[in-house]
């Protein structure tokens, strides 16, 4: 029998990359479909609900899973319990929060009325997710993060079939509601059917809650660091540039912002858990071996941004008329942004995994301050190319600041970093290359009106 398998069907790097791929093409045969049974006013309620839930759930934040999966004491039913029920009071705290606010939302903000009962039916999804076991975050932590892909694909299956059949006869957007609502009840359904002996309790252990909240105590403000840095290039851009830019900003946006998720959902589901096992299984080994173990895993996340940003202008002359050409120049940039995003977040993981918790919100900083000088002063330099890369290169400050880190820390191997950073530049010239030659041969692939 072979020691090393190209592709392993059972392990949790595969079910990933299938599961977010299958939920992908789902997505996608779904939005095919509705766009032509609901109008573009019922996309829009949806993106407002969807963009006021994230901002609510994010200032809220304590993600008990990461100290779930890399404290010693994780599997404690004292902990567990004990971040169940603060799980739970924080699901019910954004739920009231959202009920109570969604006329003032839709009135006062959106100036629209008929927003307030989506809204508040919406806000229902915080309360049932919190009704979740720690099945998942134990599945993490055992290094099983396959067992929450598949769920999560079940789940995005059921809705969407869900919301595809009640759409057909409402024609409104209450079938794609209804369905959200379906996808997270779905969840919380599947987390009673594993580790039955994880079965949830009200229990809060106050020793418990303060190692919690000493990570916690990170997360938060780098939560709201997070929502800022995401909305802060969409806010600026209307003032310096028209809608057509935007429009051309937006499309680049939608093929980047998978592979970026692909990439997170990798590295924290799957990375991160062997990092933690690792470090308190063996702490002397522990840096050798997430350089010489992860090595399919590193290559999964570094190739796709270098073969896309080397092939951007093609990708986006081979699928969208030629008047969007200008987004393969903005789509090349968010692979450099990806990219760096494919080198940091592995480092950030391992920062966190040997107790380093305040690495996220330092990292969140100097991002934050570099989109802020960057894309303006890329802006005012260059243009806008400039405000672009001056974006997409935010990634690049917290790299340096985990490499430095790392390397204080006695947990940096040089050659492999540089292993990795060549991986990347060969992937992106043979990438370029080959679409130039490609387009070359085939130059009406370039036109479409």
């Amino acid at each position: 029998m072979p020691s090393f398998k190209l592709v392993n069907l059972k392990g949790d790097l595969f079910a990933t990359a299938f599961c977010f791929g299958a939920q992908a093409v789902i997505k996608l045969g779904s939005s095919l479909i509705l766009t032509r049974i609901l109008n573009p006013e019922a996309y829009g309620i949806i993106a407002i609900i969807v963009s006021i839930a994230f901002v609510v759930e994010l200032i809220g934040d304590i993600n008990v899973t990461l100290f779930i999966v890399r404290d010693n004491n994780g599997e404690q039913p004292r902990y567990l319990n004990t971040a169940r029920t603060m799980n739970l009071a924080r699901g019910a705290l954004n739920t009231t929060i959202l009920f109570l606010l969604a006329p003032f939302i839709s009135t006062s903000l959106y100036d629209l009325p008929a927003l307030t009962i989506p809204l508040r039916v919406f806000s229902l999804t915080f309360v049932i997710s919190a009704l979740q076991t720690m099945a998942f975050p134990v599945a993490i932590r055992r290094k099983r993060a396959r067992i929450i892909m598949y769920s999560e694909l079940a789940a995005t299956a059921v809705s969407t079939v869900f919301s595809l059949v009640y759409c057909y006869y409402s024609r409104d957007f209450w079938g794609i509601v209804f369905g959200m609502l379906l996808s997270r009840l779905t969840m919380t359904v599947l987390s009673y059917q594993f580790y039955p002996e994880l079965r949830p309790k009200l229990h809060f252990d106050w020793a418990a809650a303060r190692d919690i909240l000493g990570f916690s105590k990170f997360v938060m403000p780098s939560s709201l660091l997070t929502i800022a840095i995401s909305q802060f290039d969409k806010i600026v851009f209307l003032r310096l540039f028209d809608l057509n830019l935007l429009g051309v900003y937006g499309l680049a946006g939608n093929i980047a912002g998978p592979i970026e998720a692909l990439i997170s959902k990798i590295s924290q589901s799957v990375l991160y858990p062997r990092c933690a096992h690792n470090f308190r299984a063996n702490r002397e080994t522990f840096a050798l071996m997430y350089y010489t173990e992860n090595v399919k895993l590193f290559f999964s996340i570094l190739i796709l941004p270098a073969a896309v940003g080397g092939a951007a202008q093609l990708v986006i002359a081979v699928l969208y008329p030629s008047r969007y050409a200008e987004a393969g120049a903005i789509l090349q940039a968010f692979m450099v942004r990806a990219a760096l995003l494919s080198l940091a977040s592995p480092a950030e993981d391992l920062l966190i995994a040997t107790g380093e918790y305040q690495v996220g919100l330092y990292g969140n900083v100097f991002r934050a301050i570099w989109v802020c000088a960057g894309s303006l002063g890329g802006y005012y330099l260059f243009g806008f190319m400039g405000f672009v890369y001056g974006a997409a290169l935010s990634g690049l400050p917290p790299l340096l600041y985990y490499v430095w880190l790392q390397r204080k820390k006695g947990m940096l191997i040089a050659k492999y970093e540089a292993y990795k950073l060549a991986f990347v530049l060969v992937v992106a010239l043979s990438s370029y290359v080959t679409s130039t030659v490609i387009a070359a041969l085939w130059p009406t692939l370039g036109i479409r009106s």
